[in-house]
Formats: C-alpha cells, sequence, structure tokens
C-alpha cells in the first residue's frame, strides 16, 4: 500500500519545484571547491516531507536544504569531500541552502545533475531517475597546462539506441518530464582556477564553462518542444534541436574536455 500510494504521489508535480546550482571550481592539481545552491518553496519541502513518509523515511529530515542535509551531502559527492560551511538564503517566495564543499581528488567527484528526493524515492527514469552522476579525470600537457575531461550522461529524455546515438522522447516522456519538474532549473558548470586556454562546451562565459543548464518552464513554454525534439533522428539533429529550445543549455556529448593554464 505505501509503494502504491509513493508511486501516486510521484506521479504529481513537485509543487514549485527546486532549483539548483553547482559550480566547481578546479585547480591544476585536482583539488578545488564546489558552490552548491538550492531552493525550494514551501510547497515543495511540505510534498518532499509527504515523499519521505510514503517511501518510511524521516519526514524531519526530508528538508534537502537543511545544514544536517548539507553536511551529509559531503559523503554522497565523492571521497575526499569536505563541509566547509554553509549559509540559509531566499529569493522570493522559495528558500534554501548555500554549501562550499572542499575536495583533494576531482577524480574521486560524482555530481549528481539534480538534487535526490528524501524517502529513498526516485523520479522515474524516463525523467531521469536513474541517470548516472557526472565523472572528471584530470592530466597535464607537455607546456604544463590541465586538462579535465568530463564525463556527462545523456539526459535520460533521449535515451540511447542500437547504433549509439540518442532516440527520440516519446510525447508521453515529454509530457511526463514537464509535469514532473515543472519549475525547475538545473545548472552544473565549472570554473578552472587559471586562465582558461580551450573548451570543447559550446557554453562558455569568461572563465565559467557551463556542462548543464535546464530551466524546464522556458522549455516547456516553446510550443514547438514535442516536434523539435521527436524530429532528432540521428545525434547531429538530437544537438540542434536541443540547442534551438530556449532554456536549454545541453551538449548531448558524453565527454567534454576543458585546459587551463594554472596561475
Amino acid at each position: 500500500m505505501r509503494k502504491t500510494l509513493a508511486v501516486a504521489v510521484l506521479s504529481l508535480p513537485l509543487a514549485g519545484c527546486f532549483q539548483s546550482s553547482t559550480v566547481i571550481h578546479v585547480k591544476a592539481d585536482g583539488s578545488g571547491t564546489i558552490d552548491q545552491r538550492t531552493l525550494l518553496t514551501e510547497a515543495a519541502v511540505d510534498q518532499l516531507r509527504t515523499f519521505a513518509i510514503l517511501g518510511g523515511g524521516n519526514a524531519d529530515a526530508a528538508d534537502p536544504t537543511s545544514e544536517a542535509n548539507a553536511r551529509a551531502m559531503a559523503a554522497a559527492i565523492g571521497s575526499g569531500v569536505t563541509y566547509v560551511s554553509s549559509m540559509p538564503v531566499t529569493a522570493g517566495s522559495a528558500h534554501g541552502r548555500e554549501t562550499i564543499y572542499s575536495f583533494t581528488d576531482i577524480t574521486q567527484l560524482r555530481v549528481s545533475e539534480q538534487p535526490g528526493l528524501p524517502g529513498n524515492l526516485k523520479l522515474p527514469a524516463a525523467a531521469g531517475g536513474d541517470t548516472p552522476p557526472i565523472a572528471f579525470s584530470i592530466s597535464r600537457t607537455p607546456s604544463g597546462n590541465a586538462v579535465v575531461r568530463i564525463m556527462v550522461p545523456r539526459p535520460a529524455i533521449f535515451p540511447t539506441g542500437p547504433n549509439g546515438e540518442p532516440q527520440p522522447p516519446t510525447l508521453e516522456q515529454i509530457t511526463m518530464v514537464k509535469q514532473l519538474l515543472a519549475g525547475a532549473r538545473l545548472i552544473v558548470a565549472m570554473e578552472p582556477e587559471g586562465r582558461l586556454v580551450q573548451t570543447s562546451s559550446p557554453f562558455v562565459d569568461g572563465n565559467r564553462v557551463t556542462l548543464i543548464d535546464v530551466d524546464i518552464d522556458r522549455a516547456a513554454a516553446d510550443p514547438d518542444l514535442a516536434k523539435k525534439l521527436q524530429g532528432a533522428k540521428t545525434a547531429e539533429e538530437a544537438k540542434a534541436a536541443v540547442n534551438s529550445i530556449p532554456g536549454f543549455k545541453i551538449t548531448l556529448d558524453s565527454e567534454i574536455t576543458m585546459e587551463f593554464a594554472p596561475n
């Protein structure tokens, strides 16, 4: 019965949903810091408490913006990650927390593209519930520059077909993501400590390299959203379709590289 109720609740949108921003600052030796900011409305927090109860969890620990959860998140991000500090933040009707973590080795990081739900509940796979975390490696060039390779999982809405290319999503998948993640904004970016030399990501602002920036409401407002996504039959067509949608900054490449000259 509990499982049935949980599934029923997960068929509803997260009220007001969430905004999540993760910026990774990396040094040439592979160490660095993570600036993570999460915002939710009160309605979203109440809904998360309900998820926790239905999943047999602790409702009091259901707010992912609490300091206790921020401290506990360090171990989930990776080995060698340490909680440094955090502070509550507000933006309009939403409240949340901005947290600083330090890490000793970027290759040990496993950065999720989205906050997890309490109560051991997950979003459906088609909405990204089982998307693997972003992983990293780092090396040095003969000139002394650092090169970071970022392995970014393909968004679940573009499943991989037998030929390895992204398959167009179904109308049901598109509708599910729009409903479940209404109001969501997800950002993951990197900033090297040094001068950015080059990157394979097309989304660069100064020294910041954006890996993912998804504004669900802006994308959902595109009247041709379904037509664009379903019309993509090849990897290049999928990239072109995504780049034509307002609110989407996603490369769809499985790997992004970033080279920088250390200070």
